[in-house]
């Protein structure tokens, strides 16, 4: 049995897994699917100054409180910023680090230093605070109707800072020596270059041809074939 930790991407929470999780959990595998901090149920009205790297220490605190060890680690889209940090911050407890059409920083980068037009895409809700994100139409992101549906009715702002502050932790040396896998939606652009600089640090690459960045979460089941021959 392996032991799978699920970080969620932009606008998420632990909710965006519970189409992937039970295709885990049949197979005998513990997942655990936390939400962040500033996000969903999470989502704290103060939170101006929640980022990446609060984040990622509470991800590395919550492996600790559980005494979780050799994790596979599995990151989508802006989970990739927090499971690099959680790498460096607790490196004895990670076995395995799984990108899922994700950001994949090497330390001094941003979500937005590594794709700049998210800057001028990302705004503020109607009525909300300006240190918060409004949630980007799930069909450009490649969702159908039907699971752009179900993703609308839960996603939520979640604060600008996640995406705007650098990643502190340093992730090349804690990333060495342990099996990487990069797994790439190919039928969006959006990591197109992430994962062919992935191929060049030396991660493993798996391209899923028709898959779109949020259809992942939509139907998992490739993402789900994928991940179990990790475990």
């Amino acid at each position: 049995m392996a032991t799978f930790v699920l970080i969620h991407g932009s606008w998420g929470g632990g909710w965006v897994w519970d189409r992937l999780r039970p295709l885990l959990q049949e197979a005998g595998h513990r997942v655990v699917t936390p939400t962040l901090t500033g996000f969903a149920d999470k989502r704290d009205p103060s939170g101006a100054e929640t980022g990446v790297n609060a984040n990622a220490r509470e991800i590395a605190e919550l492996l600790a409180a559980e005494d979780l060890t050799g994790v596979i680690l599995v990151g989508h889209s802006y989970g990739g910023m927090v499971i690099t940090g959680v790498a460096a911050l607790a490196p004895e407890r990670v076995g395995q680090v799984v990108y899922v059409d994700a950001f994949a920083p090497t330390s001094g980068e941003s979500a937005f230093s590594m794709l700049p037009w998210l800057a001028d895409a990302f705004v503020p809700p109607v009525d909300g605070a300006d240190w918060e994100v409004a949630p980007l139409d799930p069909r450009a992101l490649g969702a159908d109707e039907d699971g752009a549906t179900w993703l609308e009715r839960h996603l939520a702002p979640m604060p600008r800072l996640t995406h705007a502050e650098p990643l502190l932790s340093g992730s090349e040396e804690a990333l060495a020596g342990k099996p990487v896998t990069y797994i790439h939606c190919a039928a969006q652009e959006f990591f197109n270059d992430t994962a062919a600089t992935a191929v060049e640090r030396g991660f493993r690459l798996v391209t899923l041809p028709e898959a779109a960045h949020a259809e992942v979460l939509v139907r998992p089941q490739s993402l789900a074939r994928e991940l179990l021959a990790l475990g």
